[in-house]
């Protein structure tokens, strides 16, 4: 399912940028930021940075009723990604960079609700200190290239596996 949110993020905002700048070879894709080699795509980049939990969901009930008695299943999974969108480009096009950097936000801003497979996502900018982005870009490889830091909420996870199943009473025993 992260692979499905990413990919159809990334040929969304492809399609806007394609609007601004002409390519046919695309301008944004999902890949990782920190390869470590030297060709550059000249593209956006989408990367995934981090998932985490959301707790702000509450938890649901583990048991479930059925025809035949109950069920117990683990709640569902929900999930936050940071990802990063960087613009990777050849230092000769640092300005081109800049520029697609630029229709990306504001692709972000006129875009914050999305959906996927009848699923809706919303993406937020997230405001990183100067600290935590050197610390980011140290842990992508130390290259730094123009980016932005976002948040994709509310991915859900579940599994269909059920771990236990039983009856229930019809009546109940009153022994005295």
């Amino acid at each position: 399912m992260i692979k499905t949110v990413l990919t159809y993020y990334a040929s969304r905002l492809d399609e806007y940028l394609s609007g601004f700048h002409h390519r046919p070879e695309g301008l944004a894709t999902v890949g990782q930021i920190g390869n470590a080699t030297e060709e550059r795509p000249n593209k956006m980049v989408l990367s995934l940075l981090n998932v985490e939990r959301e707790t702000t969901g509450g938890i649901s009930a583990p048991i479930q009723r059925t025809p035949d008695g109950y069920t117990r299943t683990q709640p569902p999974l929900l999930l936050n990604l940071n990802v990063m969108l960087a613009a990777v480009f050849d230092e000769r096009q640092y300005a081109e960079s800049l520029s697609v950097m630029t229709d990306t936000l504001r692709f972000i801003q006129s875009t914050p609700k999305f959906t996927v497979e009848r699923t809706d996502y919303t993406i937020e900018i997230v405001t990183l200190s100067i600290q935590d982005m050197n610390n980011v870009w140290t842990l992508l490889g130390g290259q730094y290239y123009p980016s932005v830091v976002c948040k994709i909420r509310r991915l859900t996870l579940e599994s269909e596996e059920i771990s236990t199943s039983g009856k229930t009473a019809d009546k109940p025993v009153i022994e005295m």
